[in-house]
């Protein structure tokens, strides 16, 4: 069975034909009504001779309205123009990887003579791939069925999983559905495969009723990594080479899964070069350290490219194939912080179907756990930490089991741990187990030198995912860059080099594109100085409280709004009245 069959399904099986075409001196307002009404994500904007010249999406739309464009501005003015376009009978395969080096989600389709047949999406392309992954489910399944020999499949904590009319003859499993091997199989024989110990020869074995059974496994691995078996077992009958087909048909199937998950990013040293001393080093230390399985602190204030180096540590290290498990400590609520992370005990709704829960450190297995802002942790969860970092080994929640899990310990935070320890905020013990190596990201202001680099990475980031081309950034713009302080640090300067990249219609940025804050950074005081009366000074007051907390809170709006006990949506409002960005 091929595992390139989808090599064979073209842009016409998966092309929409519902199209919306407009003509480039529609109006903005009107295009609006239109796309409000159809309810359609993007239109084709054609010239006088019906020539596609355009695509405006929603998204588009959206940005311009948001930025106070003129309604009867025509729309020629905001679409994008040089459409990419494919061919009907081109590979989906091909296109779907034409269109992600182009950054775009969706491509008109035209056959030979330009003649418009429908539009390609993302998400047309993600429907045509689940199709396909059904049928290969309904084939897998078919095939089962027609095999008279019983088969049963595990998953790798040997559960089953699936089985067919064969086997439910021989073994009733209704009442033994994703329950240990043991039930059907001699204790010994089902301990040995629960242990992985898979025969290599066929197995002759006798059940509680005296029945006798042939017996041959196979697992089956994803990934390089064991995800279960396939049990073939007869009833004293001639065994039937099912086992190749069976794995061959399982991999189409695990393929296809694999075309439709979202590819991890993947990260390299590279991007995080340095020309300064500072970070240098740090890159250094975590280039020396990524090859061990020591646990890492990596400190440094927010915005700095705590998660980005984590990552990367990951990447460079021997679990590279593992997981990379992120959890954010700030954004989990404390009463369900102990079963997010370490899982909930099978049986603990018993009223209910739960099953249990997998909690994150268990999912992170032969890979990589990252505590992000690891001081926001509840306190006794940071005992239950150090209690699995001592002993490699941790209990569900209401469970009495022992789980032993192999990962590596990475945590990031802006405080200082070793205060909060004197004031027994922090677990003392946690502190000395995940502070072997300790790494602290300078903040950008002190690395100016990499400032430049760092702007163009981003512009050329931004250029892919907005599909816009920045021909020309002036001198002055990275003299501000560098001269100014960067509270937020990095993650500031991605922000503002978006908004740059977004609102940049002519492919130049200059400094008058720059937000008010980055451009001046004066105390409002001396603002104050130059106004004429109460309203104009409270306003000027206020807008400048919501930018110093919008920096110190790193730009992060929720933060921001709970540090100046406001709604989220009175300081949105806020922010738009006195155009801060």
């Amino acid at each position: 069975m091929k595992t390139d069959f989808l090599m064979d399904i073209k842009v016409k099986d998966a092309l929409r034909k519902e199209v919306i075409l407009v003509h480039s001196n529609m109006t903005v307002e009107n295009l609006n009504e239109i796309m409000l009404l159809k309810k359609q994500e993007e239109v084709l904007v054609v010239d006088s001779d019906d020539k596609i010249v355009g695509i405006i999406t929603r998204n588009d739309l959206a940005k311009s309205l948001a930025r106070g464009i003129d309604l009867e501005t025509q729309i020629k003015d905001i679409m994008t123009p040089d459409v990419f376009c494919v061919h009907p009978d081109k590979p989906l395969l091909q296109a779907r990887g034409e269109m992600r080096n182009l950054a775009i989600g969706r491509a008109p389709v035209l056959d030979e003579r330009g003649q418009l047949l429908g539009i390609l999406t993302g998400k047309s392309i993600c429907d045509t791939f689940s199709g396909q992954l059904e049928k290969v489910v309904h084939f897998q399944s078919l095939i089962m069925d027609s095999i008279k020999t019983a088969i049963c499949i595990l998953n790798d904590k040997c559960e089953i999983l699936a089985y067919n009319k064969a086997f439910e003859q021989l073994f009733k499993p209704y009442k033994i559905f994703k329950l240990a091997p043991h039930h059907f199989l001699p204790a010994k024989l089902a301990e040995k495969i629960k242990k992985g110990e898979t025969p290599l020869d066929e197995i002759y074995f006798e059940n509680k009723d005296g029945r006798k059974f042939l017996l041959k496994t196979c697992p089956f691995k994803f990934d390089e990594k064991l995800s279960g078996m396939i049990m073939n077992i007869e009833e004293i009958s001639d065994v039937i080479n099912i086992i190749t087909e069976l794995e061959k048909a399982n991999q189409r199937m695990l393929f296809l899964e694999k075309q439709l998950s979202t590819t991890k990013e993947q990260t390299a040293f590279g991007k995080l070069s340095s020309k300064n001393p500072k970070m240098i080093e740090v890159i250094e230390l975590a280039k020396r350290t990524a090859m061990t399985d020591v646990p890492i602190l990596i400190k440094g204030e927010a915005g700095t490219g705590k998660a980005m180096l984590a990552a990367t540590i990951h990447e460079f290290s021997e679990r590279r194939k593992g997981p990379f498990i992120k959890v954010n400590c700030a954004a989990i609520p404390a009463n369900i912080f102990e079963s997010e992370l370490f899982g909930l005990d099978i049986g603990t709704f018993s009223e209910t179907a739960y099953s249990g829960k997998i909690g994150l450190i268990e999912l992170a297995n032969k890979g990589t756990i990252f505590f992000e802002n690891i001081h926001e942790m509840p306190f006794n969860i940071q005992m239950k930490l150090e209690s699995f970092i001592k002993n490699k080994t941790f209990y569900k929640t209401d469970g009495n089991t022992p789980i032993k899990t192999d990962v590596r310990i990475i945590a990031s935070t802006d405080k200082e741990l070793g205060s909060l320890v004197g004031k027994d905020e922090f677990y003392e013990k946690l502190y000395e187990d995940i502070n072997i190596v300790s790494i602290e990201i300078p903040p950008l202001r002190e690395r100016s030198e990499d400032i430049v680099d760092i702007v163009k990475f981003f512009i050329e980031e931004f250029e892919q995912q907005y599909n816009k081309k920045v021909k020309h950034i002036d001198s002055e713009v990275l003299k501000t860059f560098m001269d100014y302080s960067w509270p937020g640090n990095i993650r500031q300067l991605k922000n503002v080099v978006e908004r740059l990249v977004i609102l940049c219609e002519d492919g130049s940025i200059t400094n008058d594109d720059l937000p008010r804050e980055v451009k001046n950074e004066e105390d409002y005081h001396t603002v104050l100085q130059d106004v004429s009366g109460l309203e104009e000074a409270t306003d000027i007051a206020e807008r400048q409280v919501i930018i110093d907390a919008l920096k110190k809170c790193a730009y992060n709006k929720t933060k921001t709004a709970e540090y100046l006990k406001i709604s989220r949506s009175t300081l949105y409002n806020k922010m738009r009245e006195y155009n801060i960005q």
